[in-house]
């Protein structure tokens, strides 16, 4: 377990820091002063000046940060700065503040293409709701002749619905060797009702299927092929706001404890982690695709208007462009301020409910 928390912790080190890489690069780009290039949160332990910017190795192994002139401060002389980052037009805030998230956004896309060519183009395809799905047909048996197709949805049988694999193979056997009407959903939420009639294989009731809790999509085109690590991110993505969104209307709503179930934190995934490396040589490809999804997240998470991350930036600047005036930055500093220690609390529960699963 030590061994797979230390990967974790490098994992979330590497990709908090080609987040802050992208404000790097994109603040030199426009003579903006890069400060401080901090490896982990402070307090701090070793520095090293290079040029202009100091590259620092602080205490805490949880990400990193790019500390730009003129970011948070209210002092006139250094906002005046010409190389400061108040100084800069908002299209150009805009650039530089977004850089990190479409740096996070460009990872977790190289790493599914990784991930989906290394599988032959197939990937489990993304799925926020549980169900079972057909996995594999077999062939010649009553399943394949009625048309059913890889990765439907079964949502019942006989008007009966069924909600774990186990249901749906006890409800098939008891049919016996009658007419059964499966009603199916596709990928794009289309649904069919289908005719099979189950067989007698070796003293055993069947259809012909093996049921999965997920299924794998297939990029079988030229085309599907090239874009498939885009359109991959793209499905993952949209089911990442729609999950984000259920979480916001629960955490409303006082269903605390499905809310629990739902996020994790560092600690969940570090427990995730061990999960995956336990596999040994085989862990490969299922931590790429972790790893993925992580990276993915923290852009779609960093992107919320939320103060103290950099949706919440973007907010400010994006008010700058529309309305030609700044907010106060006494009151955007004050603001992110509260927004962070805020975060921070939720961070801290988040970590104790991870604590709490693992201790049950």
């Amino acid at each position: 377990m030590f061994i797979s928390i230390l990967i974790f912790i490098l994992t979330l080190l590497v990709l908090v820091l080609i987040h802050e890489f992208g404000h790097f690069l994109m603040a030199k780009k426009f003579g903006i002063k890069v400060e401080e290039f901090g490896f982990g949160l402070p307090p701090k332990l070793w520095g090293k000046k290079i040029g202009e910017t100091l590259f620092s190795l602080n205490l805490i192994p949880l990400g990193g940060f790019v500390r730009l002139l003129g970011e948070d401060e209210t002092d006139r002389k250094i906002l005046a700065n010409s190389r400061s980052f108040a100084s800069k037009k908002p299209w150009q805030k805009l650039l530089v503040v977004g850089a990190g998230v479409t740096m996070n956004l460009l990872l977790a896309i190289i790493l599914f293409y990784t991930v989906i060519i290394a599988q032959n183009f197939k990937v489990i395809s993304p799925s926020i709701d549980g169900g079972i799905y057909i996995g594999k047909l077999e062939e010649g048996l009553p399943a394949e002749k009625s048309g059913l197709k890889l990765g439907e949805k079964l949502l019942s049988i006989d008007g009966q619905n069924v909600y774990t694999i186990d249901e749906a193979r006890n409800l098939i056997k008891s049919k016996g060797e009658v007419a059964t009407t499966l009603l199916l959903q596709d990928a794009g939420g289309r649904q069919r009702s289908v005719s099979v009639t189950p067989k007698k294989v070796d003293q055993d009731i069947l259809i012909g299927v093996y049921f999965a809790t997920y299924f794998v999509k297939e990029y079988k085109t030229t085309t599907e092929k090239f874009f498939s690590g885009i359109t991959y991110t793209y499905d993952l993505g949209k089911l990442t706001f729609i999950g984000l969104g259920r979480t916001l209307s629960d955490a409303i709503s006082g269903n605390l404890s499905r809310v629990s179930q739902s996020v994790a934190g560092p600690v969940g995934m570090a427990g995730i982690t061990n999960d995956i490396l336990s596999l040994g040589a085989r862990a490969a490809t299922p931590y790429l695709y972790f790893v993925g999804i992580i990276s993915l997240t923290l852009s779609i998470f960093n992107v919320l208007p939320i103060p103290a991350l950099d949706g919440g930036r973007l907010f400010f600047i994006l008010i700058e462009a529309v309305f030609r005036k700044k907010v106060r930055a006494d009151i955007e500093k004050i603001i992110h301020t509260v927004g962070f220690a805020v975060l921070l609390t939720l961070a801290l529960l988040v970590t104790y409910s991870d604590i709490n699963k693992f201790i049950r």
